[in-house]
């Protein structure tokens, strides 16, 4: 009884390795939330865990790597939610900006921003496709609202100027672009910052 009182009492830790630590706190965070967050606030958090993941141990492309650990992340051993409640508080610590709700700050240069808010809703629309399947389309139709204008900046011609007319040159940037901002915000918090709010 001792014994379990004590171990009780002790503060969960994380692996000191930010890879390791960030996909832990992705399944602690998503199954702690689970009840109380809506379904592209668990994506947020835990894609913004699954890009720290890719930053911390770059492997072949990056939207590759952030499809393979988000697969392997979601596969792997399931952890209670009494196993996940005490890495919450260790997790904010560490990754402080994956469940920030303040809008994040975006580049000054309009085309940087421009790309981030591509990428970021990119992502997103992905996550509101696959939620749509099982529910409401409603976050899907405005998510897809906010890229039409972005898209139709981002022409052949606007990245050909800018020297990024091939896929792996703009696939480059976009990579940078939005490991970078893993310093401002999630990509809810990015979304906000480009004027698209979701819930």
């Amino acid at each position: 009884m001792l014994t379990m009182f004590v171990l009780m009492l002790q503060t969960a830790t994380l692996d000191a390795d930010n890879y390791k630590a960030a996909i832990t706190c992705a399944q602690a965070l998503t199954i702690s939330d689970a009840t109380s967050k809506s379904p592209m606030q668990l994506t947020s958090q835990f894609t913004h865990l699954m890009m720290q993941a890719a930053k911390a141990k770059p492997e072949g492309t990056f939207f590759d790597q952030l499809n393979k650990l988000s697969e392997s992340a979601s596969a792997g051993a399931t952890m209670t939610p009494e196993g996940a409640k005490p890495l919450v508080a260790p997790c904010d610590s560490r990754f402080p900006l994956a469940r920030n709700t303040t809008p994040a700050r975006l580049p000054s240069d309009s085309f940087r921003r421009d790309v981030l808010c591509f990428g970021t809703l990119s992502v997103l629309q992905g996550a509101a496709e696959e939620l749509a399947k099982t529910g409401s389309d409603a976050e899907l139709v405005k998510v897809r609202a906010a890229l039409k204008p972005l898209t139709d900046k981002l022409t052949d011609e606007e990245l050909n100027k800018r020297g990024l007319g091939s896929d792996d040159k703009f696939l480059t940037m976009l990579s940078n672009e939005m490991l970078g901002s893993l310093t401002a915000g999630n990509p809810l918090s990015v979304a906000a910052a480009c004027g698209l709010k979701l819930g």
